[in-house]
């Protein structure tokens, strides 16, 4: 009886070589069909094949060892078993595949049909070799090897399939990718490709064009958060990092970047991780629509609805005669200053006031002495630096009859008028190197001469003085002695500048909008949140009197109840900007109230009364800042 056609009637074993090698290779293929299954259909469950191969191993060896029988040796019932276990295996798989909707498992359905299909048949021909004589008149003989052939054949054609499929993809993709390239090198959008260092891999032309170049190699390979996001390179950075982590799958922002040429466009990012295939690191892909035109013209509807909304105007307090509640300012900077200035108000301390121009050391050093048991008495006010330098020590001290040339009679200083009162120095780091130690001894012991006396005077005066200097810095530079400073340093009080005084701009905004429009005669009553909102963001460099300038300029300029704000400033005009220092605030704004005043000094809406500055110290400012009146206003 052949054992399942490998063999003529006349075979038995034991087999020879011939029939052992060729069987060998039978085998190979029948152990070997179990892991095409596997892999044909992506399984993950390898213990089937590995069975199955192991069991088909066993088969081929029991087969090699057979020895001479009569009966069907064991070896073929175990060769059944295992053919069939291949099929169950194939039909199993397929079967599954297709309820999960894998097309591609018909064709091993079909192949492994056929495959049981031979199998039964093959098996019914061995077990009973006249079976297929008395049904068809003749001996008809399945061999094992058709199973290969239609195996081959159904898989051949599936792979012809495959085949004409994949280059029907690949054309759909290459027209796909077409439209996608002329997408990214035509449309209106910002493309660009950054790697895992955030250096650019790709970038479109629109991208080349907006930031300023001729050619994108120029950008291949540059830092993209360096070159073009270097406000906020570390959120750049965290950006990617998270992206190729995978914290994230797509981030959208909006920002700007400073092209080549230094202008500013402001896009709107759409920014997703594309990986990569075969191993290869993936990369960043940020796609950006320009807005800036956008963004620009919705600022302006905004600043437009700010000017349409007007903020009312609250009337002060009638009759305020406390100085303190005279004091404009909620902020916690103010009344820190104005709580230090009642706690030495008390004492007899000197005082030094510290702070830039223009931010009210004067107001506080009337606060100080009103509030003192010195308040009955006088406060005497020297502005040191409008005085001149060969009068300071007649102005502060006084002088004889016949002590200089044009002293025709005896007159008191500044420190005798002040007797029983306060001395307010205003800039006391002007006074000249050779005053000072004189100024020291009145601190110390309350003595002096006047100039050209031999009598020594005693006074009983508080002092009160203020800077805008750094003193300490002065001291240093041998400018300001170290004794003197250490006497006026006993008590400082710094005043905060307008600029750390937020909180209280809209108060003085509208002190001063009362106040100046009650001078000349208008009833303005509101202003615009625009103007409110340009007047309480710029820095002010010139502290409370720039401010109180720029109310008055505009008070003067506005008709009706509406505030006319004549002052703008831009940060993107220069002309505008805030000047370089103190000095120029100064000089500027005395030369647009001397030009309004037609260069009219004293008097009745002269020059000094708009500046409420005494004349000769307008003067005196006048020549220490080189102001001189044009040649032609002079016919």
């Amino acid at each position: 009886m052949p054992p399942l056609g490998f063999i003529s009637n006349t075979d038995q074993p034991p087999y020879s070589s011939e029939i052992l090698i060729k069987r060998l290779f039978n085998f190979s293929y029948y152990g070997l069909m179990p892991w095409f299954i596997f892999y044909y259909t992506q399984g993950k469950n390898k213990i089937v094949p590995w069975l199955i191969s192991l069991l088909t191993l066993v088969t081929y060896v029991m087969m090699a060892t057979a020895g001479a029988s009569e009966k069907i040796p064991l070896w073929i019932w175990l060769a059944l078993f295992v053919f069939g276990a291949i099929f169950v295996y194939g039909l199993v798989t397929s079967l599954r595949l297709l309820r999960h909707g894998k097309a591609k498992a018909i064709w091993l359905l079909i192949a492994f049909s056929f495959f049981g299909l031979l199998l039964v048949l093959t098996t019914l021909n061995q077990l009973t070799p006249d079976f297929f004589q008395r049904l068809f008149g003749l001996h008809f003989f399945f061999s094992i090897h058709l199973h290969a052939l239609l195996l081959v054949f159904v898989m051949g054609f599936r792979m012809v399939v495959q085949i004409n499929e994949s280059f029907r993809l690949e054309r759909i993709v290459k027209a796909k990718d077409k439209k996608w390239q002329s997408l990214m090198y035509f449309a209106p959008l910002f493309v660009v490709e950054l790697d895992a260092g955030g250096k650019i891999a790709f970038i479109n032309d629109f991208g080349v064009n907006l930031l300023g170049y001729q050619h994108a190699n120029e950008l291949i390979g540059t830092n993209w958060g360096d070159q073009f996001a270097s406000d906020n390179r570390m959120e750049c950075r965290q950006d990617i990092e998270s992206l190729f982590k995978g914290h994230t799958t797509s981030l959208a922002f909006t920002n700007t970047i400073k092209t080549k040429t230094g202008s500013d466009y402001i896009l709107h990012w759409v920014n997703y991780f594309s990986s990569a295939a075969d191993h290869l690191p993936g990369s960043i892909i940020c796609v950006g629509s320009d807005i800036t035109q956008t963004v620009t013209a919705n600022q302006v509807i905004h600043d437009l609805q700010l000017e349409l909304e007007k903020e009312k105007l609250t009337p002060p307090a009638e009759n305020v005669t406390n100085l303190v509640d005279r004091i404009i300012g909620k902020s916690e900077v103010i009344r820190y200053t104005i709580d230090k200035a009642m706690q030495v108000a008390k004492t007899a301390a000197p005082v030094l006031l510290e702070g830039e121009t223009g931010v009210g050391k004067e107001l506080i050093a009337d606060l100080i002495h009103e509030q003192s048991s010195r308040s009955t008495g006088p406060l005497v006010k020297v502005n040191c630096s409008a005085l001149p330098k060969e009068l300071v020590e007649s102005e502060l001290f006084g002088h004889e009859k016949g002590a200089f040339t044009s002293a025709f009679q005896a007159r008191k200083g500044r420190f005798e008028l002040a007797e029983g009162g306060t001395i307010f120095l205003d800039e006391v780091g002007e006074l000249p190197i050779d005053m000072q130690p004189k100024l020291l001894r009145v601190l110390q012991s309350g003595e002096f001469e006047r100039v050209g006396g031999q009598k020594t005077l005693k006074v009983d005066v508080r002092i009160i003085a203020a800077t805008n200097r750094e003193l300490a810095q002065e001291v240093t530079k041998g400018h300001f002695r170290d004794d003197l400073f250490y006497r006026l340093n006993v008590f400082p009080i710094t005043i905060p500048p307008l600029r750390k005084r937020k909180d209280d701009l809209p108060l003085l905004i509208n002190h001063f909008i009362h106040q100046e429009a009650k001078k000349y005669r208008k009833e303005i009553d509101q202003i615009s949140r625009a103007d409110l909102q340009r007047l309480t963001e710029y820095p002010w460099p010139g502290n409370i009197r720039e401010l109180k300038n720029v109310i008055e300029r505009s008070v003067i300029a506005s008709e009706g109840n509406t505030l006319r704000l004549d002052w703008f400033f831009d940060e993107h005009d220069e002309a505008a900007l805030p000047p370089s220092s103190l000095e120029d605030v100064d000089r500027q704004h005395i030369l647009k109230v001397l030009e309004s005043c037609h260069w009219k000094i004293n008097g009745e809406y002269g020059a000094a009364e708009k500046l409420n500055m005494h004349p000769n110290t307008l003067r005196s400012r006048m020549k220490r800042l080189n102001i001189k009146r044009p040649v032609h206003d002079l016919f």
